[in-house]
């Protein structure tokens, strides 16, 4: 269990720093018909992901997992309604993977402001990511693209 929290934190790691040079999230293309997938993200990602499917069973695996772990569960049930943080992260996701949605949440520096979260508390949500990902078999090449293009909201999110 502890080499694989070791991995979990060199793959955080690496991916804040492949990520931090990635450019900001595409903005719609001109026909409004697909959103545009982060840099760095396959143009089906989302399929592979299970479309919008596949995304939601895995962001409720995501807190699944995030409500086991101690050292982060009380953040989520204490500020916040827990069903709209996984509708808000699914959108969110499915943005990033090229879903045609419309994120309706607040920008990630407002909704974490006054939270403090630490980069300890930031890593265990990756690991429960990469723990979502096992639960619901979305291959690892996969998911890395995906928690590679969230990595750079580690800006945003930690405050302390």
């Amino acid at each position: 269990m502890k080499s694989l929290k070791v991995i979990t934190q060199i793959a955080a790691s690496a991916m804040l720093l492949f990520a931090a040079a990635q450019p900001a999230l595409a903005a719609q293309d001109p026909t409004g018909s697909k959103q545009t997938t982060y840099p760095g993200i396959s143009s089906d990602a989302l399929e592979k992901f299970g479309g919008e499917a596949g995304v939601h069973n895995w962001v409720e695996a995501l807190f699944y997992y995030i409500m086991l772990d101690n050292r982060i569960n009380k953040i989520f049930i204490e500020h916040g309604n827990v069903a709209r943080q996984i509708a808000l992260n699914t959108q969110l996701e499915q943005m990033v993977l090229g879903g045609a949605v419309q994120y309706e949440g607040a920008s990630m520096s407002a909704a974490h402001a006054d939270l403090g979260i630490t980069l300890t508390q930031f890593n265990a949500v990756v690991e429960a990511a990469y723990n979502a990902c096992e639960r619901v078999n979305t291959p690892y090449s996969v998911c890395n693209q995906l928690i590679a293009a969230l990595a750079p909201f580690e800006r945003s999110i930690v405050t302390r």
